[in-house]
C-alpha cells in the first residue's frame, strides 16, 4: 500500500481542537470536493506506476478526523482505488469519545474499506483531561493520550475479534507515541508485544 493522510497538524483550529472537532470546523462542500478528487488522482497514479492500492490514514488534527468526516471521505472516493487505514486509537479520540464501543461501532461501519489496521490506545482520562483543559493536539500527544496497548479504553480483544470473523489478513501496525521523555521505546515496544500476545496475534 501506499498510505495517503492529511497535513496533519498543519492547520492551526483543527490542531487545536483536536478530539472536539465541531462539524462548522470543517470543510466546505467545494473543499470537499477538490479534498476528494485530489486524493483519488493521487491513487490513480499509484495504481497505473505501481500497482499499488492507496489507504487514506484518518488522523487527529487533520480534516478527516471524525466518524463522519471518515464517512463523508470514504463516500466520495472511489473504492476500487481508495482503502481505509483504520487507526483505533486515533478513532476514538477523535470520536470525542472515550466509550471504547465507539470503534467496534468503526468497524462495523467501515469494515469494506478497511485495507490496514493501525493499533493505537486512548487513555480516557488524559483524553477528558484535554478536551477539559482545551490542549491543542500536540500538548496532548505529549500527556500520553495515546498511551502503551491495554493502558487505554481500545477494546483490543473485540477489535482482534472482528478482525477474525471478517478474515482479516493485512498488516497491523503498532504506533506508539514515545517522545522525549516519555520512557524507553524499546521497553514501550515490548510491553506492547506482550500485550499483543494475551490477544494471540
Amino acid at each position: 500500500f501506499l498510505i495517503l493522510a492529511d497535513a496533519n497538524g498543519t492547520d492551526p483550529v483543527r490542531t487545536s481542537y483536536a478530539g472536539r472537532v465541531t462539524p462548522e470546523m470543517g470543510l466546505s462542500p467545494s473543499e470537499w470536493e477538490t479534498f476528494a478528487r485530489g486524493a483519488e488522482r493521487i491513487a490513480h497514479a499509484v495504481r497505473e506506476e505501481t500497482g499499488l492500492l492507496t489507504a487514506f490514514h484518518h488522523h487527529c488534527g487533520g480534516y478527516v478526523e471524525t466518524p463522519a468526516e471518515i464517512a463523508r471521505f470514504l463516500d466520495m472516493t472511489d473504492p476500487g482505488l481508495l482503502g481505509l487505514v483504520f487507526d483505533t486509537g486515533h478513532f476514538l479520540y477523535g470520536s470525542g469519545s472515550i466509550d471504547g464501543q465507539v470503534v467496534q461501532d468503526g468497524l462495523n461501519r467501515f469494515g469494506s474499506r478497511i485495507v490496514h489496521m493501525h493499533f493505537k490506545d486512548c487513555q480516557p482520562q488524559v483524553a477528558q483531561q484535554a478536551r477539559t483543559e482545551g490542549w491543542d493536539y500536540f500538548k496532548a500527544v505529549q500527556h500520553g493520550v495515546f498511551c502503551e496497548l491495554g493502558r487505554g479504553n481500545v477494546p483490543f480483544g473485540i477489535v482482534a475479534e472482528w478482525l477474525r470473523v471478517h478474515d482479516y489478513h493485512g498488516w497491523i501496525v503498532v504506533e506508539q507515541d514515545i517522545l522525549p521523555g516519555m520512557g524507553s521505546p524499546k521497553a514501550s515496544a515490548q510491553r506492547n508485544r506482550a500485550f499483543l500476545s494475551t490477544l494471540a496475534l
